[in-house]
Formats: structure tokens, C-alpha cells, sequence
């Protein structure tokens, strides 16, 4: 097969500031305090604006957008999310994180799904299966054997937790989902959390574990790709029965700023690690073969 390059990015946080009191009488005001008394300094939309132009220039085939595209889910912040990924140069998968469904209106009137769904052709039985009403979805890439399956595991929460959950429900779509995909093909596991639980109790997956599981029995899911921490990862736990995992890092982040581009194959993968150094530039480049 023809290698596929996919740029794997997400954390953007685009962050309008609201005064209006019926707005802000949710967890939205701590949002709000807390941008503009800590994290205003610390991220740069720049940043995000000259992701367009240089994803055209290499020619990616696919983008996957991994979440925290708002910062209180205001619809202002939702529209500037818009107008980004009109500009993308190449098919995008976008799933939400925990600041998309950052308050409780927001999670359970779906706003996520009024402003980003993902184009799909349904011409496969997987395509009962979507993000807003199961969950979980699965976008075939072009013509290969290589699936996207994209998780919904973000949910509002009480003021200082950022929480995700991989629901029952969530679990048994997942594994039926996955049923459906032929036994030869290879798998993208893509989700805005992490599964291990190495991180603060607040900010980690409720029942990770459960999808632990999963990453580790179903050989066919090469890479689970994620965001949330701010921290870029690239870890090939192949020997340890797990698949590559990565962590695409924070892509507004002013000091620390990352994505990842990987050109993958049927042999294996390129992880090409970009940082923002007053303009994007590949700062490592790591090679793994499929070893699972």
C-alpha cells in the first residue's frame, strides 16, 4: 500500500472571554477566571493558524483533531473551531474532549455535534455506529486496510475534576464495533484520554482500565493516539503487549506547542514530532516496526 500520512493534533483551547451573567452561572466562570489569571499567557492561536498551510505543504493525507477545540464550550469558541477546520487542506476526524463538553448544557445538548461532525460515507456496516448517539465511529481510510475508531469518553463535571468515562455502553458499542472490522485490517484507536492511570485522580478515564483491556487483546489496533495531559509522548509498548501510544501534546501551548505527523504503512510507522519554535519544526523523528 501507498504510505498514509495523518497529522494527529489537538488541545486547542480557543478561548473567548463572556460577561454575560446567565453564562456564567455554571463551572464556565472558573473557566473563565482561571484563562484569564493563568492560562492566557501560556497559549498562542498563532500557533493553531499556521497549522493550514503547513499541512498543505506536506501533502497529509488525513487529519485527526483530538479535542478541547473551546475552552468553556461557549458557542463563540465553537465558531472559531469552525472557521479552523474549514481552512484544513485534507479530510479531518474530530472527536470532543472534557472542555468541549465543558458544562453540563453543553454535554447533554450536544453541542459538539452541532458544530464539528465528521463527514462519513456510509457504505459499511460499521456505519450504524456514531460518535454523537453511540459513542464510538470508524472512518476507513481511503481505500486500505487502516481504520480510524474514534471514542467519545468526555463528560461534564464538577468544578475542579476534568474526568473522562469510558462508559458500559461506550464499552459494548466499541467491542461490537470492532467485531465488524475484518479480522486482516489494521486499527487507529483514537481518543482525547489516555487509558493508564498515571496521572492526578481528577484529570484522569473512569474505567480505563476496561479499555486497556481492549487496546491489549485486539492485536489489529496498531496505535492509540490521545491528548489531554499537554504532554507530548511517543512510546512503542509493542514488547509489552500494548500497542504505540501517542500523545500529540498541546498544540496552543507557547513554550512547549506539538503535534505529530505519521506516515504509516502495513510494515510500520514514522512518528515525525513537530514543536513550535517561533514556526513549526520536526524536533524528532522516531521509527517503529509492527511488531503485534
Amino acid at each position: 500500500m501507498k504510505p498514509l500520512r495523518i497529522a494527529q493534533i489537538s488541545d486547542f483551547h480557543l478561548t473567548e472571554v463572556t460577561y454575560n451573567p446567565f453564562r456564567l452561572c455554571s463551572k464556565r466562570l472558573i473557566g473563565i477566571l482561571n484563562w484569564l489569571f493563568s492560562r492566557k499567557s501560556s497559549y498562542s492561536k498563532e500557533q493553531v493558524y499556521a497549522l493550514s498551510p503547513l499541512l498543505k505543504s506536506l501533502k497529509v493525507d488525513h487529519i485527526l483533531l483530538g479535542g478541547d477545540f473551546t475552552t468553556t464550550a461557549l458557542p463563540s469558541e465553537y465558531k472559531l473551531a469552525v472557521d479552523f477546520v474549514e481552512t484544513l487542506p485534507a479530510p479531518w476526524i474530530a472527536i470532543p474532549g472534557n472542555h468541549d463538553h465543558y458544562t453540563l448544557r453543553a454535554y447533554y445538548q450536544k453541542h459538539f455535534y452541532k458544530y464539528l461532525t465528521n463527514h462519513r460515507e456510509i457504505n459499511h456496516k460499521t456505519g450504524f455506529f456514531n460518535l454523537a448517539e453511540q459513542g464510538v465511529e470508524a472512518h476507513r481510510l481511503e481505500a486500505s486496510n487502516w481504520w480510524v475508531v474514534a471514542l467519545d469518553t468526555a463528560q461534564a463535571t464538577l468544578t475542579h475534576s476534568a474526568r473522562g468515562l469510558f462508559k458500559e455502553t461506550t464499552e459494548k458499542n466499541l467491542k461490537e464495533l470492532l467485531s465488524l472490522i475484518p479480522s486482516d485490517h489494521s486499527i487507529l484507536l483514537f481518543n482525547h484520554y489516555p487509558f493508564f492511570q498515571n496521572d492526578l485522580h481528577r484529570r484522569t478515564l473512569e474505567r480505563g482500565k476496561d479499555l486497556e483491556k481492549i487496546v491489549t487483546e485486539d492485536t489489529r489496533i496498531k496505535a492509540y493516539l490521545h491528548g489531554h495531559t499537554h504532554r507530548h509522548i511517543i512510546a512503542n509498548l509493542q514488547p509489552s503487549g500494548l500497542p504505540v501510544v501517542l500523545d500529540s501534546g498541546c498544540c496552543t501551548d507557547s513554550k512547549k506547542g506539538s503535534w505529530n505527523l505519521l506516515t504509516i504503512d502495513d510494515h510500520g510507522i514514522q512518528i515525525d514530532a513537530y514543536f513550535w519554535k517561533n514556526g513549526w519544526t520536526i524536533s524528532r523523528t522516531e521509527n517503529f516496526a509492527w511488531t503485534r
